[in-house]
């Protein structure tokens, strides 16, 4: 499949390392800072939001997170009881409303009830006993044929381990490297079951029993594990919505109900949205820019991120360089940053002063820059709407006291408008205070360099604005915003869609566009698997569900 992937162009170079050095001294740099600043940046900037860490879904970095008390969380599974285990919790009703069947379960994807009395995978929240093939009645004897959705309250401040990126996707293009390379200590090259790339009706083995799919029950216990040893109640992650793996449910969560769900008679159920329904998607999409209402509060100060350390983040596969992996950072490497996101944890676990909110920082130059640059790079057309949109960006920066304002000094006081004032609190505030930096002279000084083609230059011509559109363009693809990405204004009964595992297309990811949930799935899968089912089955058309 061949398909033309949004700033595939990217340098590879920038996950590269500096040259190498023994890993005894492995190390955080402010080198690397600079060198990866935008790749920083959108990190901070996309923590705790669905659509930047879709389009960036392959997350590098990890950060305290507080839950604080009074937030509701919610968990589907086929009985009244709670989890005396890890198990998972979503943010949103309508995620956890996908696992709350019961033993028969929902009909399979295409909507079609299952023939000759075989029953369809149960699909709880957590996963445990997920079985992609159809079933013999015979094994639901017993169980509980109902679906049950229960609210739990947090009953105090509770503290996890926030994994960015699309870290609840199990795909092997990089999104759960974090996990299972850097936390889980595994070798990259071992090699993963994907059971979902067979149709249910396909013939052939099971996948491991209680692994769930690519490991997904030992990853939970083995996340739990760590968390145990660093005091913290588990694992933030996200896929199509943000997700809890919760290691003990007994511990600062209250009950808040617990209720059986309708029955599934062979047929979705009207007002019960199936995955990639329109009030489904309409449910995730509420958090592309935010969880919203503080659920979350983050602690930048807390961030470890493999792009703060000179290891090698090149991605092995040459289609998509803009995508970086530890699959070429060494085992000895990742044990490095490892313990290093171990000694944050320590020192940052009981800080009670408020960190510094780098992402409110981002906000605020993303605001400033975003629109106007790819205006100018992609609609401005004349030198005279150029060098108005251009003046009015670097006016504030400039001294006209004198004849010829000294441009130095001007990008000086650009590149540092946004952070000048902070004052970082933490060896992980001043690495990201270098990345900003990076950004922000990139950004003016491009901008001061259009001023000289359009505004100095006192006969400038269309080379002039073929130059300055020239530079926009590359410094949008320096930046990587996914701001630069958006749809066409929705209608009420649409909603803008970009692959969210396990759902979306290639095409929704080069051009995300409107929906309204029949036609969400129309395309090549983005995530490479194959959907069970014939072209036309409509919106169920999608992998086997696997939180």
């Amino acid at each position: 499949m061949c398909s033309r992937f949004w700033l595939v162009g990217l340098l590879a170079a920038s996950f590269t390392p500096c040259p190498a050095r023994g890993t005894e001294s492995l190390a955080p740099s402010e080198i690397m800072a600079r060198r990866r600043g935008p790749e920083i940046f959108n990190a901070v900037s996309h923590a705790m939001r669905q659509w930047g860490s879709s389009l960036h879904h392959n997350g590098m970095s990890l950060f305290l997170a507080t839950v604080p008390e009074g937030v509701l969380l919610h968990h589907g599974n086929n009985g009244p009881e709670s989890p005396t285990e890890p198990d998972w919790l979503a943010f949103e009703i309508e995620h956890a409303e996908h696992f709350a069947r019961g033993g028969r379960g929902p009909p399979p994807p295409g909507g079609k009830p299952p023939k000759g009395g075989q029953t369809v995978p149960q699909f709880t929240l957590g996963g445990m006993e997920r079985n992609h093939h159809a079933r013999d009645p015979q094994e639901d004897e017993g169980n509980d044929p109902h679906g049950y959705l229960h609210t739990y309250r947090t009953s105090r401040p509770l503290q996890f381990l926030y994994i960015d990126g699309m870290g609840g996707g199990k795909t092997t293009m990089g999104t759960l490297d974090t996990q299972d390379l850097l936390l889980r200590g595994k070798n990259s090259s071992q090699e993963e079951e994907r059971p979902w790339d067979r149709p249910l009706s396909e013939s052939g083995p099971p996948p491991r029993k209680g692994g769930g799919p690519m490991d997904e029950r030992q990853r939970a216990e083995d996340l739990c594990e760590l968390c145990r040893q660093w005091d913290l109640q588990g694992v933030i992650r996200m896929e199509a919505g943000f997700e809890i793996i919760k290691c003990d449910f007994s511990d600062g969560l209250d009950e808040v109900q617990a209720l059986q769900r309708p029955d599934y008679t062979g047929s979705q159920q009207p007002g019960m949205p199936g995955l990639g329904s329109l009030e489904s998607i309409r449910g995730i999409s509420e958090r592309y820019q935010g969880i919203g209402s503080h659920r979350v509060i983050i602690d930048f100060g807390s961030m470890v991120s493999a792009f703060f350390f000179p290891v090698n983040l090149t991605n092995s596969d040459r289609k998509r360089p803009d995508l970086p992996r530890l699959t070429s950072t060494s085992q000895a490497e990742l044990a490095g940053i490892k313990a290093y996101l171990a000694g944050v944890i320590r020192e940052q676990r009981d800080q009670s002063s408020p960190p510094i909110n780098w992402q409110d920082i981002s906000d605020m130059i993303v605001g400033r820059y975003a629109d106007r640059i790819q205006y100018m790079a992609e609609e401005v057309g004349s030198i005279d709407t150029m060098a108005a949109e251009v003046t009015f960006l670097l006016t504030l920066f400039m001294d006209h006291s004198t004849k010829n304002p000294d441009i130095g000094a001007a990008i000086e006081r650009c590149s540092n408008f946004y952070i000048r004032s902070i004052r970082p609190q933490t060896e992980v505030d001043r690495l990201i205070r270098e990345a900003f930096g990076v950004v922000t002279h990139h950004i003016c000084e491009t901008l001061f360099r259009i001023r000289e083609h359009v505004v100095t230059d006192p006969t400038p011509d269309q080379l002039s604005l073929a130059a300055s559109t020239s530079a926009l363009r590359a410094l949008m693809e320096f930046l990587k915003w996914t701001r630069f990405k958006r749809c066409p204004p929705c209608g009420l009964g649409e909603v803008c869609t970009i692959p969210m595992w396990p759902m979306g297309t290639v095409q929704q990811y080069n051009t995300p566009r409107c929906t309204n949930g029949t036609n969400s799935e129309d395309g090549d899968s983005y995530w490479g698997h194959r959907r069970p089912g014939p072209p036309g089955d409509g919106p169920g058309r999608r992998p086997p569900r696997t939180v």
